[in-house]
């Protein structure tokens, strides 16, 4: 698609942008899309101009560079895309989700647009108007709790809309109250209004219905939601420094409970418990696919790779991703031991390779000489003190020819880290005094662990933040 009238600008807008933009910015686009020279000339305007404030034609600003890369990008994005016979991304709930993408190229393309377009709405808002909007924005969240709570998606099909009137009689609620609810979490693209007192779904309200995000949403809103607006409280108390075990965080203020969160979920409020296990299916980190793509376990029966193919899977839950690894190589003569603190010993997993074993990782790793001890999103939920601890209780029971530790986690960038790694970093710290660590603060807990662990290697998905370290034990 040719950009030839400003009036086509509204197929690029969003929330921020300036309404005008200038003809290098038109041009810059078409020579994205067809790749010919001739299309920097705007076929509009026989004489290029420019919004700049030198007015030199040709010299646009800082500013408005941003929003030329942000449509070079967006053309890049979207071919990526129409390669791989993915849709276009769109705010109508009656296309499939986006996701799928495989070009590294496209992921990176589609970062950057996220990155430009937050950087170009700071940029337009004045600086107090950015904070203003910026400190109120918990009140989106109470907003999106009371709409689950009142299950208002439930009420509205996928396609059509329904009227104010009928969707407050259909919930039992004032209609005037519901309007209000409604105008703020639409301030971010959750429901629509298609027409004065009308709602319709969009792909983001779309999306909540389903049953893992719904659980998400209910640990986000409740828990998270709490343990989050009593963190500054915690920080306090702990003198402003990392917490270490037995400090109190958001959570054991917010709940009035001494505990850690697990125990927490384990024996006092077992539903939250069983919400939580169904809210992380909805977690893209915690995709499963990947995590037989990640490694080579198939080369585990190699004598030069450790030769018995037995994987312990420390703090497994109930085995979900020895189950995903076994499926996935079917043949390999893998065996896989699930170890959880809160697990019944079991043989009869309906797996003839696959146990189930009672075993608190912060205690004597009881299986020697393992091939592979795997803690997948293990670390990220503990401070440093304690996961040095549960990497030392393993470390004696490592064959040094044989044994690897493998951390299946998210690794933080050093610079410019994403916006979601850094949320789900206080997200840990508010829930489980826990943290998600840059490569740098990870080795530093390893030398902790022990001088002898070094990392062999490390290996990112292409689809996701998850990473798998390989951890070895020199002679």
């Amino acid at each position: 698609m040719l950009i030839t009238d400003t009036s086509e600008i509204e197929l690029l807008a969003f929330s921020g942008l300036p309404p005008k933009l200038d003809a290098v910015f038109f041009g810059l686009y078409n020579a994205a899309v067809t790749k010919s020279p001739n299309a920097l000339v705007n076929p509009i305007a026989p004489k290029p101009f420019s919004l700049s404030r030198r007015g030199d034609g040709f010299a646009p600003s800082q500013y408005e560079k941003l929003g030329a890369e942000l449509v070079q990008c967006m053309a890049a994005y979207s071919k990526s895309l129409e390669k791989e016979g993915l849709p276009e991304p769109s705010l109508s709930p009656g296309l499939a989700p986006k996701t799928g993408l495989k070009s590294s190229k496209g992921l990176q393309d589609k970062a950057r647009i996220v990155e430009l377009a937050r950087q170009i709405l700071a940029t337009t808002l004045d600086p107090s108007t950015s904070l203003f909007l910026s400190s109120l924005q918990f009140h989106f969240c109470a907003c999106l709790k009371v709409v689950l709570d009142l299950k208002v998606g439930d009420n509205i099909p996928q396609h059509g809309r329904v009227s104010r009137r009928e969707l407050a009689d259909a919930l039992c609620v004032e209609e005037g109250l519901l309007a209000r609810v409604m105008r703020v979490v639409m301030t971010n693209h959750v429901f629509d209004e298609p027409e004065p007192g009308y709602y319709s779904h969009t792909s983001i309200s779309w999306a909540m219905q389903g049953p893992a995000m719904h659980h998400l949403m209910r640990h986000r809103l409740g828990e998270g939601f709490r343990a989050a607006s009593r963190e500054p409280d915690a920080l306090r108390r702990c003198g402003y420094r990392n917490p270490a075990p037995g400090d109190p965080c958001g959570f054991n203020l917010a709940f009035g409970y001494d505990g850690t969160y697990w125990d927490y979920i384990a024996g006092v409020d077992r539903e939250r418990g069983r919400n939580f296990n169904q809210a992380m299916k909805a977690v893209t980190v915690n995709s499963l696919a990947e995590i037989p793509r990640l490694y080579p376990w198939e080369d585990l029966l190699d004598e030069d790779s450790g030769g018995d193919g037995l994987i312990v899977d420390v703090g497994g839950g109930l085995g979900q991703v020895s189950r995903k690894i076994l499926e996935a190589f079917p043949n390999a003569g893998l065996r896989c031991v699930v170890q959880d603190k809160h697990a019944v010993a079991r043989d009869d997993t309906g797996a003839a390779c696959l146990k189930l074993q009672q075993h608190d990782f912060f205690q004597p790793q009881p299986i020697q000489g393992a091939a592979v001890y795997h803690l997948r999103h293990i670390l990220h939920d503990w401070p440093d003190d304690a996961c040095v601890e549960i990497l030392r209780q393993i470390v004696p029971a490592m064959d040094p020819a044989r044994s690897r530790i493998l951390i299946c986690d998210q690794i933080v960038q050093d610079h410019a880290p994403s916006h979601a790694s850094v949320l789900y970093d206080v997200d840990m710290m508010s829930l489980f005094n826990g943290k998600e660590r840059t490569l740098a603060e990870f080795a530093h807990i390893f030398e902790r662990a022990d001088p002898r662990l070094y990392v062999k290697d490390v290996r990112r998905s292409q689809e996701s933040a998850t990473t798998m370290i390989e951890l070895r034990l020199s002679a």
